[in-house]
């Protein structure tokens, strides 16, 4: 049954997964290269597409509603995607998966590039997400299958560069792209990248196959693509329409059903599609709670900041995405130092006082306000950055090396999973709670603006007559001014709703830095004690 300790699985089971030499790509550097340039290109298609929306609306003459599906359908598909990933791993051989995971992706970025309607663009963005989909987990298990424990930290590290550098550097890049050159580059682009990087993979990647060869869990495979599908639909909706909206609540019920049969029939069959029975083990559990955590904070200011940047300080896309810039910068810096110290000292430490670090920069993101330099603004990002590339990786690797090798793709698909619906759900509840702080605080502000008070009077007052200065009649200048009143309170009230969720989000971290001590340091010192990381 599926539940059984992976401890107690038969020896034979272990034997071809256990002879080091043979988990080795013929060139480890290129391995690591051909899989960072596959991630980074899967994961940068996620979120250069949302600056280009309003291009592509012009193009295709749709409207938000329908032009939002080319983002959408791309998350649905990836994230559904994601649990089968292992079985196919297992199953066909990670190589040969990773190839073709490649060949799709590549083809449905040259689609896109050529789509002549939005039906096309989203089809083809289907296309696309069902290689980009497949590349994170795959890539995840590869790493782990072709580096000794001692030596993860690192690839780790190198591999979180496209991670976190991605999502940051898409908004600088595409807006470049858009307003410089052809739109349809964000997707062309990526057809000779792909191409050469095909050929790199096929020639440096060993290919990596489960001994055990097991059967599809077909009703595990649907219910988990529908529910997460479902699921990630509700959640992206929550920020537009709120929790009680009937079509939110509809997808999500949908969604949570489909998982809650799913993970009835995982625990009930012989050959599951995600074994569940992973989440026995409570280093990998923890490391999944802390990652969530880590990648709710992350997604939901990455998200949050270009509200900031473009609707009150005015900037365009492509001075938005170069303030962001340096922190995505600085997170590419930390991120293979925190593997060669996760290599040496595990991960508990790393992830405190990255943790610590993260809670800090925010808190002191919380003092933003209109006036503030931009100068100030990126020195908190880039703080905020070294805290989040210190932890991110070790926090997810730590995990992972707890995971028996043939259960290696099972554990990069189960983590994947919950990351992806992580993500999702930090952007859905973050928006939505600094829509509601936003609102909360425009009422208070109108109630103190009193026309009652002294101090508010003499304003209106002042304002008034500085409008019929200007030519306006005294009913133009009282109208004039109590507008300018009114936008003065929503500005006010926007910077305000930010600054309390950069507060909530400083309180997780703090509280994902507490967790941080129950870690298990599962740092490895030499090759013969990883084959046991499970016991």
């Amino acid at each position: 049954m599926s539940t059984k300790d992976p401890s107690m699985e038969a020896p034979a089971i272990h034997t071809a997964p256990e002879k080091p030499a043979e988990g080795k790509s013929k060139g480890s550097g290129l391995a690591m290269l051909a899989v960072i340039i596959a991630v980074f290109m899967a994961i940068l298609d996620m979120s250069i597409v949302n600056v280009a929306i309003p291009k592509m609306m012009s193009v295709f003459g749709v409207n938000q509603s329908e032009i939002e599906w080319v983002v959408t359908a791309y998350a649905l598909v990836s994230g559904a995607l994601v649990p089968v990933t292992g079985y196919l791993g297992d199953r066909f051989g990670y190589k040969r998966i990773f190839l073709l995971a490649m060949i799709i992706f590549t083809i449905g970025s040259g689609l896109c590039g050529i789509a002549w309607s939005n039906s096309s663009m989203i089809i083809f963005r289907i296309i696309q997400a069902a290689g980009g989909g497949a590349l994170m987990p795959i890539s995840m298990a590869m790493i782990f299958r072709m580096f000794p424990a001692e030596k993860r930290g690192m690839a780790m590290g190198l591999f979180g560069i496209a991670v976190m550098f991605a999502p940051a550097t898409g908004p600088t890049l595409s807006g470049y792209i858009v307003e410089y050159l052809d739109w349809r580059l964000i997707f062309t682009i990526n057809v000779p990248i792909g191409i050469l990087d095909f050929f790199l993979a096929m020639a440096v990647l060993k290919e990596f196959k489960s001994p055990v060869a097991s059967k599809f869990d077909l009703w595990g495979f649907l219910t988990s693509s529908i529910g997460l599908a479902s699921l990630l639909y509700g959640v992206g909706k929550v920020t537009e329409k709120g929790w009680s909206d009937h079509e939110v609540i509809a997808f999500i019920a949908i969604g949570l059903v489909c998982l809650l049969i799913f993970v009835a029939i995982e625990l009930t069959i012989d050959y599951p599609l995600l074994d569940l029975s992973l989440l026995k083990n409570g280093t990998y559990t923890l490391s999944l709670v802390i990652s969530s955590i880590s990648t709710l904070i992350m997604m939901g200011v990455l998200f949050l900041l270009p509200v900031f940047l473009q609707t009150l300080s005015g900037l365009s896309a492509v001075q938005t995405g170069l303030i962001l810039l340096p922190q995505a910068v600085m997170s590419g810096i930390m991120m293979p130092i925190a593997g060669a110290l996760f290599d040496k000292f595990g991960a508990r430490l790393l992830a405190i006082i990255g943790l610590l670090l993260t809670g800090v920069a925010l808190y002191l993101t919380s003092a933003l306000d209109i006036t503030t330099a931009f100068s100030t603004l990126i020195f908190w990002l880039v703080f905020r950055a070294m805290g989040m590339g210190l932890m991110m990786m070790p926090i997810q690797t730590v995990g992972m090396n707890t995971i028996p090798m043939n259960k290696m793709g099972q554990g990069t698909a189960l983590s994947n999973t919950v990351r992806q619906i992580s993500s999702s759900f930090g952007i859905a509840w973050l928006g939505l709670l600094y829509s509601d702080r936003r609102t909360f605080h425009i009422a208070d502000l109108s109630d103190q603006l009193n026309m009652f008070s002294t101090n508010v009077a003499t304003q209106f007052s002042q304002l008034q007559n500085q409008y019929m200065s200007m030519g306006q009649s005294a009913t133009q200048a009282s109208s004039s001014a109590l507008a300018y009143l009114n936008g003065q309170v929503q500005l006010q009230a926007t910077v305000m709703g930010l600054d309390d969720v950069f507060i909530i989000t400083a309180v997780l971290s703090f509280i994902a830095a507490v967790l941080s001590l129950f870690l298990r340091n599962t740092k490895v010192s030499g090759a013969p004690k990883q084959h046991v990381m499970g016991e």
